[in-house]
């Protein structure tokens, strides 16, 4: 009877937060820079003290600092680490009671804090199960098995920043050159467009004030590259510059046209698609509630002996059958509708940084970070005796951009001479260098 009684309560348990979970409603203790809403304590509000502490780890992070470097800024200033700030504020939370200094911060907070979607004001619920009541222990559940539910509560960081650190964070960054000691600012950002791997940064052993970038394939003992796809890095940040400046004075001279190119179809048309998938997500979302319904009535029915244990395994296995069929779909609409939702917001965001960096002088960490999300580098090629290499400049959002011939907006080209007595030139008709 114990045994009956334990396996019953769990079952009914499991329905009850399935129920809360797919209504939106926060299954877990808010994260660090939030507080549970003291006018409704199901959701949360924002904790000023601790999201500004969030706020400067993801600044951090696009700035270019490392997990251990910023753990030793927030040490060095005396900021207490999650675990003694809610014990400072009396907030009880499981787990096990740390016992570091109550400033040391860890290389695995930071990163956790760097990755929790829930600082874009997102519920993410069913992150992880247990298989039975039994056992303690829990299992992280698959994405596509998790329930999200976008702008619950108010964003500690913008959705744009939030996916810029995490597109960081999943690009493999090479070892500090032991020479030099300065990273370049574009590494892992440069992409062979034939093997699809990253351009390595290297410096000339004879002359270290030659920098430059070749790609990680070709001289790998796989040789899944051909060709090396060498590039100056002097040169590249001139290039790279001239184009952020042409951009910049683009949309500050032409803002409707470049609004324009960036939607690429008129606001009304995806307005319609989108109240179109949000019908069809609601109707989804109704009947997913109507399923759980119909499971804990047919489980009690099960229970009180109405319907047979066959009856109960073939009716449930079809409704959730059904549930999963839905749950597939209701993410994928989800998705789409962020994108959609998103994307307006996006070139809006993306223009105000634009500019930010009109007339800039410099190459900086943030600059690449906020603009760029990667550059190409086509091998040399020659023909009728000319060598040309061509490069491709992806920017965040809005992805390739050619600034057209404009009165206001001349083009002119940059002309940089080479070890060898070569003269290399960049024209931005052809994109090349």
């Amino acid at each position: 009877m114990n045994e009956y009684y334990a396996r019953d309560i769990s079952k009914k348990r499991r329905i009850v937060n399935k129920m809360k979970g797919n209504s939106g409603v926060p299954l877990s203790p808010p994260p660090y820079g939030y507080i549970k809403n003291p006018e409704d304590p199901l959701f949360w509000v924002i904790d000023p003290e601790a999201a500004a502490v969030v706020r400067r780890i993801y600044q951090m992070a696009l700035d270019g600092y490392g997990l251990a470097e910023t753990a030793a800024a927030l040490e060095k200033d005396g900021v207490f680490n999650p675990t003694y700030y809610w014990r400072s504020k009396g907030t009880s939370r499981g787990g096990s009671k740390s016992t570091v200094e109550p400033t040391k911060w860890g290389h695995t907070t930071i990163k956790k804090i760097l990755t929790l979607q829930e600082y874009c004001g997102d519920v993410i619920n069913f992150k992880s199960y247990s298989k039975s009541y039994k056992m303690k222990k829990r299992i992280e559940n698959p994405e596509e098995n998790r329930a999200i539910f976008l702008n619950v509560h108010e964003a500690i960081i913008d959705r744009p920043t939030w996916e810029k650190v995490q597109s960081m964070k999943k690009g493999t960054r090479r070892r500090r050159p032991t020479v030099t000691q300065e990273p370049s600012v574009f590494s892992g950002y440069l992409k062979c467009p034939e093997c699809g791997g990253n351009l390595n940064f290297h410096f000339n052993q004879g002359n270290h004030d030659i920098k430059f970038f070749s790609c990680q394939n070709h001289n790998s003992g796989l040789r899944k590259c051909s060709k090396t796809h060498y590039i100056r890095l002097e040169f590249l940040e001139r290039v790279v510059l001239y184009e952020v400046n042409r951009l910049a004075s683009f949309a500050n001279e032409y803002e409707d046209d470049f609004i324009k190119a960036m939607m690429g179809r008129s606001a009304k048309v995806t307005e319609n698609e989108r109240a179109r998938k949000q019908r069809e997500l609601d109707g989804l979302l109704a009947r997913d509630k109507e399923l759980d319904g119909l499971f804990e009535r047919l489980y009690e029915d099960n229970v009180s002996q109405k319907i047979s244990d066959a009856r109960f395994a073939k009716m449930s296995q079809r409704y959730e059958q059904e549930q999963g069929e839905n749950a597939k779909r209701i993410k994928a609409l989800r998705l789409e509708l962020k994108k959609s939702k998103g994307k307006r917001m996006d070139v809006d965001t993306f223009l105000e940084t634009v500019r930010r960096y009109t007339n800039a002088t410099e190459i900086t960490q943030r600059m690449v970070a906020e603009l760029i999300d990667h550059i190409d580098v086509y091998h040399t090629e020659k023909q009728d005796g000319v060598t040309t290499q061509h490069i491709t400049i992806y920017y965040n959002c809005i992805g390739t951009f050619s600034v057209p011939d404009c009165r206001k907006i001349p083009a002119a080209e940059i002309t940089m001479g080479t070890r060898k007595g070569v003269a290399v030139s960049y024209s931005p008709e052809r994109i090349a260098v």
